[in-house]
């Protein structure tokens, strides 16, 4: 959008001298005649046309002026000029350590595939979407797929339960504004997953189902060449953090594993808790980069 913008008679003749000059010039017979410029110039929607006269020797007074009203002429032309700055590339949540929660950044989901949680852009960028691309790695190739459009949401996180497991992605995102301005693209972060430990085969599971007096949990799975260690995590029945803490395979085969409570967790008589069984794999700098999640088991703790 542009403004009429109406300048004194002495500014309009100096921004007149810094448009071409027309047909119409006519050079002057001697130092004492004028010349004369006849010039239309459009400004807005407001015709300006006029014949204005200088003496050459004023040439140099002219330019000092045209010099004084030209940042005039910006700042009037450009107060309704769209900020073309893109929007800023989003950020990506660190992700945080097992032994942390609630669980932030990229992770495995217990419903099956990946989830994705970034930072907001600031809220005058006036984002209106952000786009998500996704590539998978091809591992007996070694290489990098074409990242295609995956979707478009406008909170900062995401489950893509299209993943399959075993197989590595790659993520990346820009955000849109709302005159459709496309920021560049955020860092790209990868993460792949395990098939997860099934509810049937974790003991104890059950509303009635009572924690022994061993206060052991156990789970069935058949071991996975990339997978490191597990993680267990306890919530009471307002998803309190009770413990959450990682533990090593007990054989390296597969089977029947247990971990035992520690003592100085102390639950109350009566209360219902759950339980759930993480997988984690590929740890670089105490990051998993492969895992996965179980369902929520739950038991009953009563004294003996």
């Amino acid at each position: 959008m542009y403004r009429s913008v109406n300048f004194p008679t002495f500014d309009l003749r100096l921004i007149l001298l810094s448009l071409p000059m027309s047909k119409d010039l006519k050079a002057p017979a001697t130092n004492n005649q004028y010349f004369f410029i006849g010039s239309p110039w459009t400004l807005g929607k407001s015709w300006l046309l006029g014949l204005y006269a200088f003496r050459p020797s004023t040439i140099r007074s002219l330019i000092f002026g045209l010099l004084l009203c030209f940042p005039l002429l910006l700042l009037q032309c450009g107060l309704d000029i769209e900020d073309p700055t893109p929007p800023s590339p989003p950020v990506w949540v660190q992700k945080s350590l097992p032994e942390e929660w609630p669980e932030r950044g990229i992770d495995a989901h217990e419903s099956g595939g990946i989830y994705l949680e970034w930072e907001l852009n600031p809220f005058s960028e006036n984002i209106i979407k952000y786009e998500i691309f996704r590539a998978q790695y091809f591992d007996l190739l070694d290489s990098l797929g074409d990242f295609r459009y995956l979707t478009s949401i406008l909170k900062a996180e995401h489950l893509d339960a299209t993943a399959l497991p075993s197989l590595t992605y790659y993520y990346r995102l820009r955000a849109i504004d709302d005159s459709d301005i496309q920021g560049s693209f955020s860092d790209s972060i990868a993460y792949s997953s395990f098939l997860p430990v099934r509810l049937e085969y974790m003991t104890p599971n059950g509303y009635n189902d009572l924690l022994g007096w061993e206060r052991q949990l156990s789970w069935s799975y058949e071991y996975h060449i990339r997978m490191e260690r597990y993680c267990i995590t306890i919530l009471d029945s307002e998803n309190n953090l009770i413990i959450r803490e990682t533990s090593n395979p007990s054989n390296y085969v597969g089977g029947s594993q247990t971990w035992s409570i520690p003592d100085e967790i102390i639950f109350n008589n009566g209360d219902q808790y759950k339980w759930r069984v993480d997988l984690e794999g590929n740890i670089l700098d105490g990051y998993e980069t492969v895992g996965a999640e179980s369902l929520w088991a739950t038991f009953k703790y009563e004294d003996e």
